[in-house]
C-alpha cells in the first residue's frame, strides 16, 4: 500500500495557477480563513519533512509573514489618556 503525500508541491510549468502558487504570489489574495487554515495545516508537516521539501518551509514562512502583517495592521493603537495629554502640555509650558 502506498501513501499519498499530505501536500503536493505545485509544478510551475503545468499552469499559470500553479506558477502563481509555487512562487507564493497567491498569498495576498487569500482570505483570513484560508490563510489560517493553510498555515495551521502546513506547520505540523515541517517536523516530518526531508530537506528537499524546501518549498513547504518557504510557504510556511511566507504565510506567517502575511498573517503577521494582517494581524498587526488591524491592531488598534492605544489611546492617550487625559493625564498624558496634560503632562505633554505642562512640559511644553515649562520650556
Amino acid at each position: 500500500m502506498t501513501m499519498r503525500p499530505l501536500f503536493s508541491i505545485p509544478d510551475p510549468m503545468l499552469s499559470i495557477q500553479q506558477y502563481v502558487r509555487y512562487y507564493h504570489m497567491d498569498i495576498p489574495d487569500l482570505s483570513e480563513d484560508e490563510l489560517q487554515a493553510e498555515l495551521w495545516s502546513l506547520r505540523p508537516l515541517l517536523y516530518c519533512l526531508t530537506p528537499e521539501k524546501q518549498w513547504i518551509r518557504d510557504r510556511v514562512r511566507e504565510l506567517g509573514k502575511e498573517y503577521g502583517r494582517r494581524h498587526y495592521a488591524q491592531k488598534p493603537q492605544p489611546l492617550k489618556t487625559s493625564v498624558e495629554s496634560q503632562n505633554k502640555v505642562l512640559r511644553a509650558v515649562d520650556l
